[in-house]
């Protein structure tokens, strides 16, 4: 599974990050924003994320779902930043808020909403490992989703499906293997990501190619473009356009930099 956000990794100060051990999350991380820092842009990668903004005197917390394509993150100054990525479909949620609230957008959210000490807790937790903890906790006395039912056991079957097929699997392939209408699969799968499972597909080819091309910066696109899940090389070119608002071979120079 390809979760990258290229952009913070390379332009944040102090980056750093840990993987989780709880089944929802697939990892922690922390940074420190500057004024002139290079921008931190978000692209697709179907999570959700949690972030606290750590000041001076005080925690602001901000809730965003994925983006659609490449997007400004904006933050601010003098705040250091720990975040929550919740892996794709696992995503615990405060009250009230659904996931088609935050698609392409982040929402600032009351710092109590998942507890009403954490802004304590996380000043006083002075590492990574330490605030992964304190949240850890906190989210598992959080309110969880109504009991497995069959709508949820075919979302997972769908995404799981996706990910083993490079994103590549149509949702007539799906319908037939679920036994379960195109449109009622459509209708499961988007009540609990907020995005479409062809958007999601196509997001998970271009987290494939980020992958790819981050192990190898080669230039033979064609064999990239095989490698991660697309038909040719022009198919992967025009996603992960749509996607990144550059070429690959433009993203690699920037990359490379």
């Amino acid at each position: 599974m390809n979760l990258m956000q290229p952009f913070v990794q390379k332009n944040a100060k102090g980056y750093q990050s840990i993987r989780a051990t709880v089944p929802e999350i697939f990892e922690f991380y922390s940074f420190l924003e500057e004024p002139k820092a290079q921008p931190l842009n978000a692209v697709p990668d179907g999570c959700v994320d949690l972030l606290f903004g750590i000041g001076e005197k005080d925690v602001r917390c901000y809730i965003g779902g994925t983006v659609l394509k490449m997007k400004y993150w904006p933050f601010d100054e003098n705040r250091r930043y720990f975040g929550v990525r919740f892996l794709p479909g696992q995503c615990i949620l405060p009250k009230d808020l659904g996931i088609a609230d935050i698609i392409n957008t982040d929402i600032e959210i009351p710092v109590s909403a998942y507890g009403s000490d954490i802004s304590q807790q996380l000043y006083e937790a002075d590492s990574i490992g330490k605030k992964a903890k304190v949240v850890t906790e906190l989210l598992k006395k959080a309110d969880r989703r109504p009991a497995f039912d069959t709508g949820e056991e075919i979302e997972s079957y769908i995404r799981r499906r996706i990910y083993e097929t490079n994103g590549t699997l149509s949702i007539r392939e799906i319908s037939e293997e679920t036994g379960y209408s195109e449109c009622y699969t459509r209708r499961v799968f988007h009540k609990t990501h907020g995005i479409s499972p062809k958007t999601f597909e196509k997001i998970v080819r271009f987290q494939n190619i980020l992958s790819e091309m981050a192990k190898l910066p080669s230039t033979d696109y064609y064999a990239l473009a095989l490698e991660s899940g697309y038909y040719d090389q022009s198919h992967m070119v025009k996603e992960f356009k749509s996607f990144m608002g550059a070429t690959p071979e433009q993203y690699r120079k920037y990359m490379a930099e």
